[in-house]
């Protein structure tokens, strides 16, 4: 064999051990490769299966979230929309097949493949009649992956949203006269009718299907509605802001126009919503709930470095503002008994009668706010205006303004019973004022007629109407302002029942929130909508209904 043989042998031999090894490599390297790539695979549905695990129980949580408050909140209808409601919740621990058998607390979910979690509810806090906590434990399981996430949800009352509007009426509303004005939108729980004499209406017009008033939620006749750059000029600084609240300008000069828009103004046009939902009127029957809370924020009305109301009045009472010394509101207040008011105010808060709130005169803010227009700093406007005065009125009967003693205040009188109004349905609590006419399917009914005696009777042993005070008619008049100077109100008004009064020359900085609504006026009314109310409502403590239910706190386990 020729040595040239002899080293192309070996060499051949050579690169196949050379070939071998390198297969040996690469088969470990192929091996290690599918085993790191199961095992990434592995990591990686694993990582999956905790996301989808955590995401299912907080699913699982804001499910019983939701079918608990749907519950709540047939019952609390029921109840007459009384807080007192709350206390369905406090035996859900200890007999929770009683209410809860209904909430889906174990349940597979085929969107998530071998997913299941069960919800427990394991702590209620009876400390307070409202809010209540609610403490949720919801674990999850996706292939033999666990999470578990606690969360405290909180079922409470907030302001309603009766106090996005201007006029918001829990019936039909009307605006009949071509001297109206609302600088705001306007709201029934009903139909809505303008007459032929075409009111004016810089805001939109909503109105609702009621079956309980046979109301199909149909708006009829026609207003009108100011252009854009109208209203910024001739609607005044206690109108509500524009939106945008200016035109596009270049202020910083470099060359791009600035945009300010402003969510809650009025942007130039007045669109129609027939066929709503119902709002869900906050009920005052029951003033246990706002007694606490003008107990927890101390709320107080003083004059003259005097307090004449802390927390609770068990009475009635006369209020008189002047520039000297102005009624002074902080936070919210309840006089069981009526309250007459008129003259200047200042602070922050709201007032709570366990009957009327009658408005014996003009009311004006010492240091209310103002919206500018055109204006170029929105945001620092609002700062601005949350320090600014503000009142609310709130009557667990009806509010009533001017003075009714006088013979012009008589034309009220015919838009204050049937067939102008119309039974309707009361808290039982109502009784005590007058309200519980009759009983029907169990239900308090109020006949309608605000123009009847009530039971009641006024400081001289008179009989006392709906629409009256308690007291007598030579003092009421006495304090009472002719209707020819009730020209201003700067507050926002709520009230069960019916707001009424003879008025002239009138404008209402704020809202008028009622059932009925009996308004006759001279000249011209304007209102213009505090939009504070629909933003700060909660800081101001005016009356709340049943709010969303929020998670207070959750932790992830």
């Amino acid at each position: 064999m020729s040595k040239h043989f002899k080293m192309l042998k070996n060499n051949r031999g050579a690169a196949m051990v050379v070939l071998f090894m390198v297969m040996i490599i690469l088969s470990i390297l192929f091996v290690a490769f599918i085993a790191r790539s199961i095992t990434d695979n592995q990591a990686a549905q694993r990582n999956k299966d905790v996301i989808q695990a955590t995401y299912l129980a907080e699913a699982g949580i804001n499910e019983v979230k939701r079918e608990l408050y749907e519950l709540f909140e047939t019952y609390y209808i029921t109840q007459g929309r009384r807080t007192t409601a709350f206390s369905w919740f406090d035996d859900l621990v200890a007999d929770p097949t009683n209410k809860y058998s209904a909430i889906p607390t174990n349940a597979t979910l085929t969107s998530v493949p071998g997913g299941s979690y069960t919800v427990q509810v394991t702590g209620i806090d009876v400390s307070n009649n409202v809010p209540k906590d609610i403490t949720l434990v919801c674990t999850a399981q996706v292939n033999n992956i666990t999470k578990t996430v606690t969360a405290v949800v909180q079922y409470t009352m907030s302001p309603s949203k009766v106090f996005d509007y201007s006029y918001f009426i829990n019936n039909y509303g009307w605006f009949w006269g071509s001297t109206i004005t609302s600088q705001g939108e306007i709201r029934s729980n009903g139909n809505f009718s303008f007459g032929s004499y075409h009111p004016k209406v810089n805001g939109d017009v909503y109105a609702s299907i009621n079956p309980e008033i046979g109301a199909a939620g149909t708006i009829s006749g026609t207003n009108y509605n100011d252009s854009l750059s109208t209203y910024r000029s001739a609607s005044g600084t206690t109108a509500r802001p524009s939106n945008p609240t200016a035109d596009p300008q270049d202020l910083d000069g470099d060359g791009t126009n600035e945009e300010f828009p402003y969510e809650n103004g009025y942007d130039g046009s007045s669109a129609k919503y027939p066929a709503q939902q119902l709002l869900d009127m906050p009920y005052l029957g029951d003033l246990n709930y706002y007694k606490g809370l003008a107990a927890t924020h101390n709320g107080t009305i003083k004059q003259g470095g005097a307090t004449v109301v802390t927390n609770v009045l068990d009475d009635k009472i006369v209020l008189i503002g002047t520039d000297a010394n102005p009624i002074e509101i902080d936070g919210p207040v309840v006089v069981t008994g009526d309250v007459l008011i008129k003259g200047k105010v200042s602070g922050q808060g709201t007032i709570y009668s366990g009957r009327n709130m009658h408005i014996i005169g003009s009311v004006q803010y010492v240091d209310g706010p103002s919206w500018t227009k055109p204006d170029t700093d929105p945001t620092g406007t609002d700062t601005v205006n949350e320090g600014k005065n503000f009142l609310g009125l709130a009557a667990k009967g009806n509010v009533i303004v001017g003075d009714y003693t006088e013979s012009a205040w008589n034309s009220c009188k015919n838009y204050l019973k049937p067939s102008f109004t119309v039974p309707y349905k009361v808290d039982p609590q109502d009784a005590d004022i007058g309200y519980v006419s009759y009983y029907s399917g169990g239900d308090a009914y109020f006949n309608g007629d605000y123009t009847a005696y009530d039971g009641g009777t006024k400081s001289d042993g008179s009989n006392r109407r709906f629409y009256e005070s308690s007291y007598d008619n030579t003092y009421f008049a006495s304090v009472a302002d002719s209707y020819t100077n009730m020209n201003r109100v700067d507050a926002v008004v709520y009230t069960n029942h019916a707001f009424t009064g003879r008025i002239k020359n009138f404008q209402m900085n704020g809202g008028i929130i009622s059932r009925d609504e009996a308004i006759i006026y001279t000249n011209y009314i304007k209102m213009n909508y505090d939009v504070r109310a629909k933003d700060k409502g909660e800081d101001f403590y005016l009356p709340r209904a049943l709010a969303l239910p929020h998670v207070q706190y959750l932790t992830k386990n």
